[in-house]
């Protein structure tokens, strides 16, 4: 990803001083989507454009600190010119070694991919389907471009090849049905799989109150890669599941399909396929369609870039 870069002259040409940089980086995609559910409009145009600030500085003692924002505008979904926009809150990171602590309008453990791969490998070029498809009921908060959201603090160390990390969520009287959750989580790596453990409990005021856990394996065998999820939640009778893979056919393009299931007897099993292809710099077309759990056919195609 091609990074902006803003820096100092005093301290690029001060030896011995700790640097400072400030990065703008972002995404684009533009394509069309299709769902049978849509009662209103089935095939949509959709766009989206993302824009992530991200400023870092370190101590003479090598102590990093980092606070980011991002602005993201989307279409209307109805096939308007636009729905969103603006800048999100901010988050903020402080790290040295294998330990950092994030706070602020920051991902908690069962959103951040520290030690559970949650998504997998989704399909179509907005991944509008994947693993977690069937998985409802979950406390999962995490940074985005939403103007006010619940504060959560997030501590993580690394150690060789363990992860251990854990997060706590402020209740934010400003909204309703708000409350404390905490969440904990530990991951192992062997070479190129991994697997991990989460679990979480949420205070009785929570729309998603009550315990939850979720187990994942991931990895890869050469040009195959492959990701399982299993979880639970005391909001939801069934015990839910995923599994996913994506397998490389060519250098510049790759084949993804994925099945969920659980999360109670009224949910049908979704499962997808998908292709992409990369054109270089950042750019990439895709495509894909799936049935989701109310049993509707999702499709779409289109372009996505990063810069």
């Amino acid at each position: 990803m091609k990074k902006i870069l803003f820096a100092s002259t005093a301290l690029i040409a001060t030896a011995g001083m700790a640097a400072a940089e400030l990065t703008w980086s972002g995404s684009g995609r533009l394509g069309v989507v299709y769902d049978e559910g849509n009662v209103n409009n089935d095939t949509v145009l959709d766009h989206r454009f993302r824009l992530t600030v991200n400023g870092v500085t370190e101590t003479d003692g090598g102590v990093k600190f980092e606070g980011r924002i991002r602005w993201q505008a989307d279409d209307a979904g109805n096939n308007g010119a636009g729905a969103t926009g603006g800048a999100g809150a901010a988050g903020f990171a402080v790290s040295t070694g294998g330990f950092r602590v994030d706070a602020g309008h920051v991902s908690d453990v069962f959103d951040s991919g520290d030690v559970v791969n949650w998504g997998g490998y989704g399909v179509g070029y907005t991944g509008f389907l994947d693993q977690a498809a069937n998985f409802s009921g979950f406390e999962k908060r995490g940074f985005g471009n939403t103007g006010r959201s619940v504060q959560t603090i997030k501590a993580l160390y690394s150690v060789a090849d363990f992860t251990v990390n854990a997060s706590y969520t402020l209740n934010d009287t400003n909204i309703a049905g708000s409350d404390e959750a905490w969440q904990i989580g530990a991951g192992y790596s062997f070479g190129a799989h991994r697997i991990g453990a989460m679990y979480g409990d949420n205070a009785s005021a929570n729309a998603n109150a009550g315990s939850q856990w979720a187990i994942g394996a991931d990895g890869s065998f050469g040009d195959f890669s492959y990701a399982v999820l299993v979880g639970d939640n005391d909001t939801v009778n069934d015990t839910m599941y995923g599994i996913s893979g994506a397998y490389a056919v060519s250098a510049a393009g790759s084949i993804s399909a994925f099945v969920s299931g659980g999360g109670g007897a009224a949910l049908d099993t979704s499962y997808g396929i998908g292709y992409s292809h990369s054109l270089g710099g950042g750019v990439s077309l895709a495509a894909g369609v799936g049935s989701n759990s109310a049993g509707n056919t999702q499709a779409d195609a289109g372009v996505t870039f990063s810069f």
